[in-house]
């Protein structure tokens, strides 16, 4: 299932029938005539292929793939299709389409409430400067959570900014073993300004089985580059760039070069960068750095 964090690192990630064909969803009604199976293959063979596009950081094609999965469904609109319409609302929103990210995410709560889609939204919102809004959905999105989930209940406290209880609720999602609830912890110590403790949170959570939120890689890495530790940054891209995937990826091998020349080794920074260039040959300041590199 969607999740919010794959838009934003999150990411992350439902309206009526008239709007839906206005932004088009390709899905006409909640009811209607079951799907094949064949079609329902085929629906899945296109969003995993929209959600690698997204991931090469082809949005435009990824937007495409969803679109085309989406008119499969013809007269129905189940889970399946709220989830394609979650990745796409994604891709819109890493393509630069913020508004049409935020229709998306209305048009699949006007179908399905949801408190994923509410906090999804809700964040979207905040980064168009809709701070009311915002808080509207991230309520909403609480009302929505089972007091269970510490963890869910953790995230939309500290995007509210209360602190306290995000605090609690993360913190008993830890105690729970959810792994993910410390990288959360970490951003919530970072944003108080506890940046040493954020640091060793990020650390425990980065030495933990599978972690997603590959930013927290940067993270580490800018630390131990202001503490002039090169070694250790070096050490914490290289794991990153073994996992790294679109954006995400691009900045650790950026990084990586500036460790590089921090060091003094500006011929390993010079092989680099030309790697770099034949993956990102759009990057304009990678290319002046090059020509200085290759006066060294």
């Amino acid at each position: 299932m969607y999740d919010e964090s794959i838009i934003l690192a999150e990411r992350g990630t439902e309206m009526r029938l008239k709007r839906l064909i206005i932004i088009g969803f390709g899905v006409c009604c909640l009811a209607g005539c079951a799907k094949s199976a064949e079609t329902q293959e085929q629906q899945l063979a296109l969003r995993s292929q929209g959600m690698q596009q997204a991931l090469e950081g082809n949005y435009e094609e990824a937007v495409r793939s969803y679109d085309q999965a989406l008119e499969l469904a013809g007269m129905h609109a189940g889970a399946l299709e709220l989830d394609i319409a979650a990745y796409k609302a994604s891709a819109l929103y890493h393509g630069g389409e913020l508004q049409k990210a935020i229709d998306t995410c209305t048009a699949i709560l006007d179908l399905k409430e949801s408190p994923e889609i509410y906090m999804t939204r809700g964040l979207l919102y905040r980064e168009a400067e809709n701070l009311t809004s915002a808080r509207e959905d991230f309520a909403a999105a609480i009302e929505q959570t089972s007091k269970k989930d510490t963890l869910m209940l953790g995230r939309l406290a500290y995007y509210m900014e209360d602190y306290t209880n995000a605090k609690k609720y993360l913190e008993g999602a830890v105690d729970e073993g959810n792994s993910e609830a410390v990288y959360w912890e970490a951003e919530l110590y970072w944003q108080m300004g506890n940046t040493d403790y954020a640091m060793t949170l990020y650390q425990s959570y980065l030495q933990g089985e599978s972690p997603v939120h590959q930013e927290a890689y940067v993270k580490v890495a800018s630390w131990q580059i202001d503490q002039e530790d090169y070694d250790g940054a070096l050490s914490t891209l290289e794991a990153g760039i073994s996992k790294g995937e679109g954006a995400v990826l691009q900045e650790l091998l950026g990084r990586e070069i500036a460790v590089y020349e921090q060091k003094g080794d500006f011929e390993t920074a010079r092989l680099k960068m030309e790697s770099y260039l034949e993956r990102y040959p759009e990057d304009e300041k990678a290319q002046r750095e090059y020509i200085f590199l290759k006066t060294r």
